[in-house]
C-alpha cells in the first residue's frame, strides 16, 4: 500500500518535514521568543513591531528563565531540522532519530515546570497559561498518533560519505 505521493518526498529522497511539526517546533520555542521580546525592542524598525506586544503581554507573566529549560530539547530538534541533509554528521542524525521524543520531553518538562509554579504560587493560572497547556496537551496527541511524523523521523538523507553514517 502506497503511503505517501512522490511530491510529499524532498530532493534527498525522505519525507518532506510537515509543516503542523514545523509549526509544533516553533511553539516549543515560545519562551525564547517571549523572553528576546523586551531585547528585540531596542533594535530600529523591529521596536515598532514588537513594542505593543511588550505592553499586552510582558515577558515575566508568562515565561521565566526556568522554562527555557524546556525549550532545549525543541532548540535541538530544529537545529537537526535545519541540517537534514546528506552531509550533515552522526550527531545530528541521532537528535533527529529521536526529534518525537526530544519534543514530547519538551512538553513534559515545560507542563512539569508550570505545574512547580501553579503549586508554589510563584505563577497564577491565568487565560495564556491555560491556552500553553491546551496546546501542549494537543501537541502530546499529535505526536503521539501521526504517523507522518514517525515516518519523517525514521527518515534522514543517506550520506554521500563513507564516514558519516
Amino acid at each position: 500500500m502506497i503511503r505517501y505521493t512522490p511530491d510529499d518526498y524532498n530532493q534527498y529522497d525522505v519525507l518532506k518535514i510537515p509543516l503542523f511539526l514545523v509549526l509544533a517546533n516553533f511553539y516549543l520555542l515560545k519562551h525564547y521568543l517571549i523572553i528576546a521580546l523586551p531585547i528585540m525592542a531596542h533594535i530600529p524598525m523591529i521596536g515598532m513591531v514588537v513594542q505593543p506586544l511588550i505592553q499586552i503581554m510582558p515577558s515575566g507573566q508568562f515565561s521565566s528563565g526556568t522554562l527555557l529549560y524546556s525549550c532545549i530539547p525543541a532548540l535541538l530538534v530544529i537545529i537537526s531540522m535545519a541540517g537534514r541533509k546528506p552531509t550533515t554528521g552522526h550527531w545530528l542524525r541521532w537528535i533527529w532519530q529521536k526529534g518525537q521524543w526530544l519534543l514530547l520531553l519538551a512538553i513534559v518538562l515545560e507542563m512539569a515546570f508550570f505545574t512547580w509554579y501553579f503549586v508554589q504560587g510563584t505563577k497564577k493560572i491565568n487565560e495564556v497559561n491555560l491556552m500553553f497547556i491546551y496546546i501542549d496537551l494537543v501537541l502530546i496527541f499529535y505526536l503521539m498518533k501521526s504517523q507522518r511524523v514517525r515516518d519523517a523521523f525514521a527518515q534522514f538523507p543517506k550520506s554521500d560519505k563513507k564516514g558519516m553514517a
